[in-house]
């Protein structure tokens, strides 16, 4: 009877934690709502720059396009493109408008420059056992590298199955058949490598 309710008390302990969490990051966007609407301006940008950091996709959307409206910050393309970049990876679809407008104005290199720079920064993410940053970087390599990089692609998707994401295995078996065997042993033994890293 007492094993029983030993791990019923973790189990709740488990839930609560999970929803204070979620809790938190819901609160932590909705503070910056409230800052706008209370004209908090300077506040606005160092709370978004924060929870971008963070890689909360909400902030990173809503930051990206402050920096490319101009309205409370000045204009940054470069660093808008990044954080809706960013935020586009994350499943933020609506994304996708502010980058197809921000492609006018910035040109091949810098937008090669700053996708290489989103690279190292969800790898840093990803090194923090992040799990939403891992499947980012999968996306990355599949869908906005020309050619996409199988490699790597499956690398990011085999580690995100390895960490429970459910929704990473059928990319990653996609992504399988279009491996010949050395690329294959080279994806998993980068998998391998990279799997490790991050449970340091």
């Amino acid at each position: 009877m007492n094993k029983i309710f030993t791990i019923f008390v973790i189990y709740f302990y488990i839930l609560c934690s999970s929803f204070s969490i979620a809790d938190e990051k819901k609160e932590n966007i909705q503070n910056v709502y409230k800052l706008l609407q209370e004209k908090k301006f300077e506040q606005v940008i160092k709370k978004l720059e924060i929870l971008s950091g963070q890689n909360d996709i909400n902030a990173q959307l809503l930051y990206s396009k402050i920096l490319f409206s101009g309205d409370i910050s000045p204009q940054d393309f470069e660093k808008s493109y990044f954080w809706g970049f960013a935020a586009l990876l994350g499943g933020m679809k609506k994304s996708s408008n502010i980058l197809e407008k921000l492609g006018n104005y910035l040109s091949d290199e810098q937008i090669e420059k700053i996708t290489t720079n989103l690279k190292i920064f969800l790898e840093e993410r990803a090194f923090k056992n992040d799990k939403r940053a891992i499947i980012q970087i999968a996306k990355l390599y599949e869908q906005f590298i020309d050619p996409p990089d199988n490699i790597n692609a499956y690398t990011w998707y085999n580690i995100a199955v390895a960490k429970g994401i459910k929704t990473a295995k059928l990319k990653r078996n996609e992504i399988l058949d279009n491996l010949n065997e050395k690329d294959l042993l080279d994806a998993q033994t980068l998998s391998i490598k990279l799997f490790k890293k991050i449970n340091d």
